[in-house]
């Protein structure tokens, strides 16, 4: 036999006579050790055996001499102090923890993970970030200790330890050393093999002693063997693997071009007959690895500085203790409502409302702005951005895991973790390019025989190299990445890249009203006296004073001057505010409220406003009319949005006729008012249904059903949580123009995707006739190739531009 049996879970050989076979999915498996058997056993006996059908790589062999591993094993990790690195506890039964994994190979492996830990009792969440080698799982503590979990995941085979940033960061910078290792290998064996090959080929045209040419050909040999050894190994390992696994990967052509000139030039090395082509062997490994290593640097760099955002905030924040002093102490030990001083050039560690002081704030980790915000007395500032002036004392409103900067994290993860539709058909496309090229190599070569069989290694080399499909495969993640960066620099978070697909084609554009299209906040429009001679100032300061003990929204609305020397106040939930002054009880609420103290008070004017009264005993004063006024820029965003070719639809829970008024008055195509939830989704489902894809704006707890029924969907700075959590946008600068400048980026990238497709596959398409033709030699395959996936990037990075 040319090689043993490789094992069914790691790939290794499985040794002479050894029987550690499993039954997966009713077959009998071969392992080559206890360990592999004993996980494969595991997860063969979880009904899980559909992991090995769905992985693209082999898993990691476990240690021979590991004995099974228990919870005991881990239980320092169960110790407070310990566990307060990596756990954070939310409330009594939740508690979340982020987790360092190796040996995860593919999509595959997340799927085992995340279902293996479901199974778990106390369990609430487990996600696993492949790119980054991250779970996040939340659990119950009362029912689940870390202990358990680490000793499930070391039972499946993967490594295990708490989640630092320094750690990640570390083995990012290890895999950057790597490549740039790599490179520089490749790059200086392509300068001696390329000088060496200057002289072979001159020594051709011009005559060259044997024992000279033999000595060239030789040290050639040397550099290009160590070259292909290293640099080019990760190309020969991926291509194995899954072409083990019977996937084809665009590191096949690449392996096959590498091995077989270098294979060809090692048999004319040692039989001193035809040409040798180490440096064409060299320059192409080294142009295709600084193509890639661009690559991943340029599609890195926005991802690294979103990565675990944490990290950036200070460790140690200065308290106010009790008895007045301050004194530094963990962030992670801080509880909302304390208060904490940020000096100037101090980076804020919480999210909090500004309780003295004033400063300014530069907040570009959110809006890309590097112009500062002023914040002064009662406004909100928040964690990840910088107090450049003066120094400020806070009081803690949230801590990192719900703040602001915490969401803008999960959002990164979320978009990490979905893969869009166009990268899922890019990579099926890629799989059958692979195959077909693989048979017009094969055709070529058939060919060539009978015309001039000494060029058929070097033709069919260059068809391989020339035909790699990266710039395919880098046509749409490009892109995406990139738009999606460039829409959280203004403020727009992006939940998944789907989104930008869905967007870029939506037809119907849906809208909420009050706190959508409207500010969402009451403001006094009039004032409607009762009985002549009645000021209207001192009406509004007797009602400025009394709204000063009222709970209800409508308060924020009454500012300014008000009268002293209001005593017994007392608020009536549902109904207004009362209070006694001169002598007289007033009360200021609704209709029903005040008509019991005053039943001469008259019905109110016929405006379409939110009207409150006032009386002073039997004595009616005044109705007051309030109105939540349109957002400034609501109009020009309809405009704009109709002017895009969109249909535009207002759906309100508002009975009310302002609903209509207001729709009429932006020129809506189509206005439902007093709709529940339910009826919301009725109608979106019947457009749907009609073929329309529909894009959704809405902040309510209302429209949270609404937004997760929408093929794309915004919430306003202002939506409640639930509904910032079901939409695929978060607007952060409280702006309806976010909603049209997210739709012309949408459109702006699926037309770079298109560009990007038509460039790679225009490219191949050329490239391949002319290889095949035998017009583009090896090297310049390379070079092109290389040069075709960098296009790609750099035309991706075009969306990047910011719109201001």
């Amino acid at each position: 036999m040319t090689g043993a049996q490789p094992c069914f879970h790691c790939g290794e050989p499985v040794p002479p006579g050894a029987d550690f076979a499993v039954a997966i999915d009713g077959i009998r498996q071969p392992m080559c050790c206890p360990g592999c058997s004993a996980v494969a056993s595991l997860i063969a006996g979880s009904g899980m055996g559909g992991f090995y059908r769905q992985r693209t790589a082999y898993s990691e062999k476990p240690a021979s001499d590991a004995p099974a591993a228990t919870p005991d094993e881990y239980l320092l990790y169960d110790d407070p102090a310990l566990r307060a690195q990596y756990c954070q506890r939310e409330n009594e039964h939740s508690e979340y923890a982020s987790l360092l994994l190796g040996g995860v190979t593919c999509a595959a492996c997340t799927w085992l993970i995340e279902q293996t830990l479901q199974r778990e009792a106390g369990l609430l969440d487990a996600q696993v970030n492949l790119q980054q080698q991250r779970l996040s799982v939340r659990y119950d503590p009362q029912q689940l200790q870390p202990s358990r979990l680490f000793a499930v995941l070391e039972s499946l085979g993967y490594r295990v330890r708490p989640f630092q940033a320094s750690a990640q960061r570390a083995q990012l910078e290890q895999e950057y050393r790597a490549d740039l290792r790599r490179v520089a290998v490749a790059g200086i064996g392509m300068m001696q093999v390329g000088m060496f090959g200057i002289a072979l080929h001159a020594g051709d045209l011009q005559g060259i002693a044997q024992e000279y040419q033999m000595l060239l050909r030789s040290v050639s040999l040397l550099v290009a063997s160590f070259v292909v050894a290293y640099s080019a190994r990760p190309f020969f390992v991926t291509a194995w693997r899954h072409l083990r696994q019977g996937a084809l990967v665009m590191d096949l052509p690449v392996a096959l071009a590498i091995g077989l000139a270098f294979v060809a030039s090692v048999w004319a090395t040692f039989t001193g007959s035809g040409e040798v082509y180490f440096d064409s062997v060299v320059m192409f490994t080294f142009f295709l690895l600084l193509g890639r290593f661009f690559e991943k640097r340029v599609r890195r760099r926005h991802a690294i500085a979103c990565q675990d955002a944490e990290s950036h905030l200070p460790l140690t924040v200065l308290v106010q203790q009790e008895d007045g002093r301050w004194l530094r102490q963990s962030r992670r030990q801080l509880q909302r409502g304390a208060t904490v001083r940020v000096r100037a050039g101090e980076i804020i560690a919480v999210d909090g409302t500004v309780i003295t002081g004033s400063s300014a704030v530069r907040e570009d980790t959110f809006n890309g702005e590097h112009v500062p915000r002023t914040v002064e007395p009662g406004d909100s500032v928040f964690a990840g951005t910088l107090n450049l002036e003066g120094s400020i004392d806070l009081r803690v409103d949230q801590l990192y895991e719900n703040s602001r900067l915490a969401a803008l994290q999960n959002s990164v993860d979320r978009a990490q973790r979905a893969k869009p539709a166009l990268a899922r058909m890019a990579d099926r496309l890629s799989a059958w390019f692979v195959g077909a090229i693989l048979i017009i190599t094969a055709l070529t070569g058939v060919v060539w025989s009978q015309i001039a069989p000494d060029q058929v290694l070097w033709i069919c080399l260059a068809v391989l190299v020339v035909s790699c499909p990266c710039a395919l495969a880098l046509a749409t993640p490009a892109a995406l990445t990139a738009a999606a960066s460039a829409l959280r620099a203004q403020g727009i978070i992006v939940h998944g890249e789907n989104a930008i697909e869905a967007l870029a084609h939506a037809q119907r554009l849906v809208f909420d009203k009050t706190g959508t299209l409207t500010q969402g906040r009451l403001q006094l429009e009039s004032v409607n006296p009762c009985t002549a001679g009645e000021s209207e100032p001192d009406l509004i300061a007797v009602a400025t004073a009394l709204q000063q003990y009222s709970n209800h929204p409508i308060a924020n609305a009454f500012s300014g001057d008000a009268v002293a020397g209001l005593s017994a106040p007392r608020y009536v939930t549902g109904a207004g505010v009362e209070a006694l002054w001169r002598g007289a009880r007033y009360r200021m609420g609704s209709e029903r409220f005040c008509r019991e103290l005053a039943p001469g008070l008259p019905p109110p004017p016929d405006e379409e406003l939110y009207w409150v009264a006032l009386c002073a005993g039997d004595r009616p004063l005044a109705w007051f009319g309030l109105s939540d006024p349109l957002r400034p820029e609501a109009a020009t965003v309809v405009v704009a949005a109709r002017e895009a070719g969109l249909s535009l639809a207002l759906l309100t829970g508002d009975s009310s006729a302002a609903g209509r008024r207001l729709g009429s008055q932006l020129g809506f195509d189509f206005v439902a008012t007093g709709l529940s939830p339910e009826d919301k989704m009725q109608q979106v489902r019947r457009w749907q249904e009609a073929g329309e894809v529909v894009m959704a704006v809405g902040d309510g707890l209302n429209d949270a059903p609404l937004l997760s029924l929408a093929d794309a969907s915004f919430a306003v700075a202002s939506a409640t949580d639930l509904a910032r959590a079901q939409a695929d946008f978060v607007v952060d600068d409280d702006n309806l123009h976010a909603v049209t400048r997210s739709l012309a980026k949408a459109r702006k990238c699926v037309g770079v995707i298109r560009q990007n497709f038509i460039w790679a596959l225009s490219y191949n398409g050329l490239g391949i006739p002319l290889a095949a033709l035998g017009y583009i030699p090896p090297w310049a395959a390379a070079l092109g190739m290389s040069l075709s996936s960098l296009i790609v990037v750099m035309n991706s990075l075009r969306l990047n531009r910011v719109q201001r």
